[in-house]
């Protein structure tokens, strides 16, 4: 039997950071199995339309049977489940292309915002039983991580049998935050794979 797919993506560094947490842990999984399932790991562009170009073209590729969205998310003291994504882009800073929304739709036909479908309850168990500091989160911000998250959604919405759709949102490495001289939290690659793992396992037994 064919193993399912879990669609895994992160995003390429932005603004001042040289480097995306999101990115390596995409990676780390690629090609990994997950009970059933076998990972499929992706790096989006932080531009506002290639995003969601790639996006579409990866969810038509792999026919998923879950979709795992990972970001960064700076400030942050814990590994964020998201559960809610916004119709609305209104940047901080400009996406890679220049492009700083300010307050528009990112479907102007979609509904105000969409949950998160991926069981956040039990990845939430999952992680704080090993020692993994992580928590629901109610926002996912109105930057790209969000503007992806919602796409997803909105773009499964009509299958007859859609894919589950979430967000985890990471801190920064400790490097980045030594790089800034600014008090901010952050976790280690190997926690945040971990999580990660631990998140696809979950994942991976709620699809079987």
């Amino acid at each position: 039997m064919r193993d399912r797919t879990i669609l895994v993506t992160g995003f390429e560094p932005f603004g001042a950071y040289s480097v995306n947490p999101s990115e390596g842990l995409a990676k780390a999984v690629d090609g990994r199995r997950f009970g059933a399932c076998a990972a499929r790991g992706a790096v989006l562009p932080v531009h506002h339309a290639d995003a969601a170009r790639q996006l579409e073209a990866l969810l038509a590729e792999t026919g998923p049977s879950a979709v795992v969205h990972l970001g960064l998310a700076a400030g942050r003291a814990r590994v964020a489940l998201e559960r809610v994504a916004v119709n609305v882009m209104d940047y901080d800073e400009p996406d890679r292309a220049g492009f700083q929304a300010s307050g528009g739709p990112i479907a102007p036909d979609g509904p105000v915002a969409y949950f998160a479908t991926l069981p956040l309850a039990a990845i939430l168990h999952a992680l704080t039983a090993e020692g993994i500091p992580a928590y629901v989160s109610n926002t996912a911000g109105t930057y790209l991580c969000n503007q992806t998250l919602y796409t997803t959604l909105h773009a499964v919405r009509q299958r007859p049998d859609p894919p589950t759709v979430g967000l985890i949102h990471v801190p920064l490495l400790p490097a980045m935050v030594a790089a800034t001289g600014l008090e901010q939290p952050s976790m280690d690659f190997p926690l945040m794979l971990r999580a990660v793992e631990l998140a696809l396992g979950v994942v991976a037994s709620s699809a079987a």
